[in-house]
């Protein structure tokens, strides 16, 4: 099997938005405690004429194996996120669980660049 390079799609958002970063804590609410942290990004796109609007719940532990209990653990506390604001788990959010390095690399890349864009674009004075 050989691969080839198609013709360029043109792809449109109409902006991508980071909303604050949610710790999750194992007990008590500490440093030493943090066990996790949710990252919800939404990312607003052109469907034809209509604007549609994709969200993502990340979800990224400090710790690099978890058991079948934490995973499922974390993933329930995403969910309890959802329901708190709103999010639909049916059509347009999903959740994710950032069990690899790769995936946690490919998210600091994005927040990194999103600042830097910020930082371009708006005027500090």
């Amino acid at each position: 099997m050989s691969l080839t390079l198609g013709k360029e799609i043109a792809v449109s958002t109409s902006y991508i938005k980071s909303n604050p970063a949610v710790p999750i804590y194992r007990g008590e609410e500490t440093f030493e405690n943090l066990f996790g942290m949710i990252y919800h990004m939404e990312i607003g796109f052109y469907e034809g004429e209509n604007e549609k609007i994709k969200e993502y719940i990340i979800v990224d532990f400090k710790d690099y194996t978890l058991s079948q209990e934490d995973k499922k653990a974390l993933l329930e506390k995403a969910k309890e996120y959802c329901d708190l604001k709103g999010k639909d788990l049916e059509s347009n959010t999903e959740i994710f669980l950032l069990d690899n390095e790769e995936a946690e690399s490919f998210v600091e890349k994005l927040f990194d660049n999103m600042k830097f864009i910020r930082g371009l674009t708006t005027k500090r004075g």
